[in-house]
């Protein structure tokens, strides 16, 4: 560059001040990399963020990551990660409301835990919002998701589904008939039930048309020998007991799908509940005497919606007993905290459980009851129970008996 400089002067007339124009030009390159030595490594290091190659693992959008606050700057705060990258989140990652700025959330050592928004090799980007929520990569097609309208205009809606991020409801995907603008059927706060149709780079579509839920097909040419327990198939009902349905799904010959695997056991019906020909998603279980055993992987769509319940947890409502469940018996029973455990107690019961004012089916549940030395229960009798937890995507309730005690305080 200076040998530029040089050869530019000496083209100059020779009147012209040739050293003034060179002090000048070379001063002016002086501040040009000075200000570019600033801009790339001083201000780095004035702010707190170590900008040289991360030395630690890689980590994945969506990750989170616990630390500790290492500096509080005007635009954001550094943080120390655990496994001690430090990263940055601006102020627009810190709140879903306004900050006017960092020190009003956060002050210098404060432990947090950031999701990732993206690793790059010099610097690790990081926001405090919707930490908790679930990857993209943990959803299943098919699966259905309760939601909330973040933001909606003519073409669709944003649906915040606990996800990393909105999943996109396209105005196609709202109604059966014909919808030309999405805010005629949807506005922001709206809750809403959508199914997942795709995940891919662009992020989550979903539905809220139940007849646009992705079916698996039925796979050709599969072989027994070569079918995994856990594996997902798609298959087609191809028959309907009492016992169980039969299943095709490709293979050499039909799968059983017993009646305690299908909606956790939680059946009175089931001729109500499958079709011959109907498609669903199943689960293999593995072989029992070289027939191979599935498992249903989805919600049955004629299971009876269980959202009226919410709200009526520790109510007192009515319920019919029409099955003993012995102790030998595989069906599972839900607990308050979604984890499904073996029952083994000898004294459950399957009962229906109508809404109340609502002239829908009335939704099966499974009732441990604590109570039965004091009173004998048998197919038919009505009891008083008290619904502990309810699971929307599943369409299923756990109740519990109420004491006979307080039955009789009541009365």
């Amino acid at each position: 560059m200076s040998q530029v400089v040089d050869d530019t002067v000496r083209r100059l007339p020779p009147r012209f001040p040739r050293r003034r124009l060179l002090l000048q030009w070379k001063v002016l390159l002086l501040v040009s990399l000075l200000a570019t030595w600033m801009r790339f490594s001083a201000f780095a290091a004035l702010k707190g963020i170590d900008k040289a190659p991360a030395k630690g693992p890689f980590h994945e959008k969506g990750q989170v990551l616990p630390g500790y606050v290492k500096a509080v700057l005007d635009n954001g705060i550094v943080i120390r990660t655990k496994d001690g990258l430090d990263g940055f989140a601006h102020i627009a990652e810190l709140s879903d409301s306004y900050v006017d700025h960092p020190a009003e959330l956060f002050t210098e050592k404060d432990q947090v835990s950031a999701r990732v928004l993206r690793h790059e090799e010099d610097l690790l980007w990081l926001s405090l919002k919707e930490v908790g929520t679930k990857k993209l990569q943990e959803f299943k097609i098919n699966e259905e998701v309760n939601g909330t309208v973040t933001a909606v205009c003519q073409a669709g809606a944003d649906i915040n589904v606990g996800a990393e991020e909105p999943a996109f409801l396209h105005v196609s995907s709202i109604q059966d008939n014909f919808l030309m603008d999405a805010r005629e059927r949807l506005q922001k706060g709206d809750k809403v039930k959508v199914w997942v149709t795709r995940i891919d780079y662009k992020g989550m579509k979903v539905t809220m048309r139940e007849t646009q839920r992705e079916q698996k097909t039925i796979a050709k040419g599969l072989k027994l020998s070569n079918l995994i327990p856990g594996e997902e198939l798609g298959g087609e009902v191809t028959g309907v007991k009492p016992f169980g349905a039969f299943v095709n799904v490709g293979a050499e010959q039909d799968g059983l799908m017993k009646v305690r695997n299908i909606n956790n056991g939680l059946v009175k019906d089931l001729a109500q509940l499958l079709k011959k020909g109907d498609k669903v998603v199943v689960k293999v279980r593995g072989f029992v005497r070289q027939k191979l055993e599935l498992e249903l992987a989805e919600t049955l769509p004629r299971l009876p919606p269980v959202d009226g319940f919410l709200g009526l947890e520790d109510q007192p409502l009515d319920a019919k007993v029409f099955r003993q469940v012995t102790g030998s018996s595989n069906l599972l029973a839900n607990s308050p905290g979604n984890c499904w455990t073996l029952c083994i107690s000898p004294t459950s019961f399957l009962v229906e459980v109508p809404l109340p004012g609502s002239t829908a089916a009335p939704v099966i549940a499974y009732m441990k009851d604590e109570w039965s030395q004091q009173m004998d229960l048998k197919e038919g009798d009505m009891v008083t129970i008290q619904v502990t937890y309810v699971d929307v995507p599943k369409r299923q309730l756990s109740v519990e008996r109420e004491a006979p005690q307080v039955q009789k305080r009541r009365r």
